[in-house]
């Protein structure tokens, strides 16, 4: 997915969507931007063209080539043409006039023109992002009395910067195209490049950010560059959120980044998993799913049970409160009757619901049972100056084989010591997590969260919280019971992966870390990770321990 914009004020509204960037050189010498959206299956190749459709043509043309492209979005400003489009608007173009095409003669100037439709595919995407939830990807969330207005009208798009409506080019674009609502410089050239390429799909996104007369000076001064780039970007990832790939085989490059989409989300319902639906509504609810790593976006089946699982954004809510903000949604489908079975999976999602509140854990956004199918959402905690979710531990801890920088280390260590607080008063009530693993702790450069209660609402069994950090008692074959000690091993684990760079290998001893860490570290993970749940230490000395490795940490000499 390529998308490009004119100037920097665009290319910081996407840029600003973008996760795990890397800049990316083109043979011609173009640099851009290629990263992720949280939610999306895009990758998306960022590009700044500079003015003119000729210079947005050539970075298209380079850009779609070398990242052999299904789609290339032009995304930006623009001036409006005609009253009814407000500044702040956006406009989605239905089609592009090259409004200089013509021939110019002693009758005066005579119009060819040259225009670029937007596909029936697209047409209907536009169409029904305007119906649905169109600001999902605007943050703050506006007000639903000012929302911007979403227009789905033709565009010109030439040379020349439009400093007065009464101009002799504006007249011209209103006796010859006068369905025309917007102008700018770049989305002819950009239409033009991607006719170039069979199947690709292209659309130009503009924010209004003037009203194409001798105040567009005054307007930018006010910000309303910056406002008209924040509605279009949000508005064209709206878009993207529903387009599939066509089907087509890409060029294999493999010395090459891919920058195409591989997989898509659809809209759909009735039963089909969460991986292929962006949208979920459940009760007078609606939550915009996000992708993540390992576990973030899942669905699994046990029998007649089905589990899913995502961090979403709250895009309509009874609430007011609540809507933008985000969650971990989780909810349980029963497909069956379940003969024998020692507790019913709906209510123990709502006996969780229950201990988030008895236990002050994540804030309860919802709670829904309806016939067979249970709904749980819980506070997801976010940065609201960066307009999205925390990150987990996941992205914080080091890959194999070197453990942490000490830095880094130290904001692990502070949060699992803040984790294991937490603990604590779990085990005071006789209830243990026994599910921790990367994702499951929410972190920022300064506190961390738990994300739910794990397995605390459902009895233990053999064969639970499979995976590097599974305790021994949780294995299959095992005697003892889980319980807090399993708590501890976990703990001890992610602070195993925190030193070394991966989870301990079971039945092995622990890795001995590289380079200098603190001894009393080193002693905390290999006392955590004792096979016998009885020799490991309690949550509290763990919590204890912790603590201490922070303050050796602050007092180890610099890093060389």
């Amino acid at each position: 997915m390529v998308v490009l914009t004119a100037l920097q004020v665009e290319y910081e509204a996407m840029l600003h969507h973008l996760r795990g960037v890397q800049e990316v050189e083109t043979p011609q010498g173009t640099l851009l931007d290629v990263g992720r959206v949280p939610g999306l299956a895009w990758q998306v190749a960022l590009a700044e063209t500079g003015p003119t459709n000729t210079r947005a043509a050539l970075v298209a043309e380079s850009a779609i080539e070398h990242f052999d492209a299904e789609a290339v979005f032009f995304v930006g400003v623009a001036g409006a043409l005609k009253d009814h489009v407000r500044l702040g608007d956006v406009v989605v173009a239905s089609k592009i006039y090259g409004y200089h095409g013509g021939r110019e003669s002693q009758d005066g100037f005579n119009a060819r023109p040259s225009l670029a439709d937007a596909s029936h595919r697209v047409d209907q995407l536009v169409r029904s992002a305007r119906r649905n939830a169109p600001w999902a990807y605007l943050t703050p969330p506006p007000d639903p009395s000012a929302q911007p207005d979403v227009h789905f009208e033709p565009i010109a798009a030439g040379d020349v910067l439009i400093g007065s409506r009464d101009s002799e080019t504006a007249r011209r674009i209103r006796r010859h195209y006068n369905d025309a609502v917007a102008v700018d410089m770049e989305s002819h050239g950009v239409a033009q490049a991607a006719r170039m390429h069979a199947g690709i799909e292209m659309l130009a996104v503009r924010g209004i950010s003037d009203l194409a007369g001798p105040e567009k000076a005054a307007a930018d001064a006010r910000g309303s560059q910056r406002t008209a780039s924040r509605h279009a970007a949000a508005f064209a990832l709206r878009i993207l959120r529903d387009l599939r790939p066509a089907g087509r085989a890409p060029r294999v490059r493999p010395e090459r980044p891919t920058a195409f989409l591989v997989s898509g989300p659809r809209r759909d319902t009735g039963t089909a998993g969460w991986e292929s639906r962006p949208v979920v509504r459940a009760g007078d609810q609606e939550y915009l799913l996000y992708e993540g790593p390992d576990d973030l976006l899942q669905e699994s089946r046990e029998g007649d049970v089905v589990r899913r699982q995502a961090v979403a954004r709250v895009t309509s809510a009874s609430d007011r409160n609540s809507r933008g903000s985000y969650v971990w949604l989780r909810q349980v489908q029963r497909r069956g009757p379940l003969p024998g079975a020692a507790c019913d999976p709906l209510t123990m999602l709502e006996r969780e619901a229950k201990l988030s509140l008895r236990h002050r854990g994540p804030g309860v956004v919802q709670v829904d049972r309806r016939g067979d199918t249970a709904t749980l959402a819980l506070v997801w905690p976010a940065d609201r100056r960066l307009g999205r979710p925390y990150g987990t531990l996941y992205d914080l801890l080091p890959a194999a084989p070197r453990g942490a920088d000490p830095l880094r280390l130290l904001t692990i260590v502070k949060g699992l010591a803040a984790v294991a607080q937490f603990l604590a008063g779990l085990h005071a009530g006789e209830l243990s997590h026994r599910a921790l693993r990367p994702t499951a702790i929410v972190m920022n450069q300064q506190r961390a969260f738990l994300r739910d209660f794990g397995l605390a609402a459902v009895p233990p069994r053999p064969g639970e919280h499979v995976g590097p950090y599974q305790a021994p008692e949780q294995r299959h074959g095992s005697a003892a019971r889980p319980g807090p000690a399993a708590d501890v091993y976990q703990l001890g684990a992610l602070l195993h992966h925190a030193l070394t760079g991966r989870p301990p290998v079971p039945g092995l001893p622990p890795s001995r870390p590289p380079g200098a860490v603190p001894d009393r570290l080193v002693r905390a993970a290999t006392n955590a990770l004792r096979q016998d749940p009885a020799a490991r230490p309690g949550v509290r000395v763990l919590h204890r321990e912790l603590l201490a490795g922070t303050r050796d940490l602050l007092a180890a000499p610099p890093h060389p």
